[in-house]
């Protein structure tokens, strides 16, 4: 089995780069967040496995005026259109965008105030190298971002919505799929779905200091006739993940390899993905004739470290 790690340049990948973060965060956690992280005109952030420049555009308007953004992502195609999209947020400062690794990060030691990521240490095979080379490019007093997600944690826990319960023993099958394919994710070196809740011991591991953690205040609800625009959004957003057929066998596929090589069969993964089909006909229908809902709790947490100076 190959580790045939995502091209977020490429369709299927590249739209979920947009849908999932639309309506990510309420406006008024972004300006907590960006108090939280000092957040002031005139410094130099650093965005690793930028993509098309989310955390640019979406924090600019905290330190944007006289400062500077260097979004870095190993994708050509991704950083060319990130590129084209700043010369429209990017007023005020200087917004540019390197070619790089995250391994090894094109700049020098201790040139950057703050150094962030989003969603980019879950799915690198040593995430602790990756956050020792941000910790390698912060000033002295300057801080480590984190936006990482325990997704395992999410999976698990158990929705309050308007699908049928499942039997005791379906249940116990869905959640051993869910944690093995974790286990086997891992073991194909395509990342690590708990690294969320990791992230503060890795930052304490590198001597990092002031180590806090926030977690994002956006729950997963969906409450027919669906009025507001986040549920709207939120809505649109499962649509794309669970009833578009291409993305969905290309997601189902992933997880079947990686089940198999965290210790599961294929035979307990057909049951399951059998399962899923009748789940999901009845999903489908749910939000055909507008009685789908469901409230749920996400796993994405922000975890910040300051180098010592």
């Amino acid at each position: 089995m190959s580790n045939n790690k995502p091209d977020w340049s490429q369709k299927c990948w590249r739209e979920m780069l947009v849908y999932q973060r639309k309506s990510m965060w309420r406006e008024d956690t972004l300006d907590k967040l960006a108090a939280w992280m000092e957040m002031k005109p005139g410094l130099t952030v650093v965005d690793v496995g930028c993509g098309l420049g989310y955390l640019g555009y979406t924090y600019w308007r905290y330190y944007g005026k006289g400062g500077r953004y260097i979004g870095v992502d190993s994708a050509p195609k991704l950083l060319a259109d990130a590129r084209e999209a700043a010369a429209d947020w990017a007023e005020g400062g200087k917004a540019e965008f390197l070619k790089g690794d995250a391994y090894a990060l094109p700049l020098e030691d201790d040139s950057a105030d703050i150094v962030m990521c989003q969603a980019l240490l879950m799915h690198l095979e040593r995430p602790a190298d990756a956050l020792a080379e941000m910790a390698r490019i912060v000033k002295p007093g300057g801080l480590v971002v984190c936006k990482e997600s325990d997704n395992l944690a999410a999976v698990m826990a158990v929705p309050f919505w308007s699908l049928p319960e499942l039997e005791i023993d379906d249940f116990l099958l869905t959640r051993k799929v869910y944690y093995l394919a974790a286990k086997g994710r891992v073991k194909l070196g395509r990342g690590d779905m708990e690294i969320g809740r990791k992230v503060p011991h890795l930052m304490a591991q590198l001597g990092l200091k002031e180590i806090d953690i926030r977690q994002n205040d956006r729950i997963h609800l969906l409450e027919p006739p669906y009025e507001s625009e986040i549920q709207r959004d939120a809505l649109d957003k499962v649509r794309k993940q669970h009833l578009v057929d291409e993305r969905r066998r290309i997601m189902t596929d992933r997880e079947r390899e990686e089940f198999i090589a965290g210790g599961g069969t294929h035979e307990e993964y057909d049951r399951v993905e059998a399962l899923g089909d009748r789940m999901r006909a009845i999903f489908r229908e749910q939000l055909e004739n507008g009685t789908y809902y469901v409230c749920a709790a996400g796993g994405l947490f922000v975890i910040k470290g300051r180098k010592a100076g």
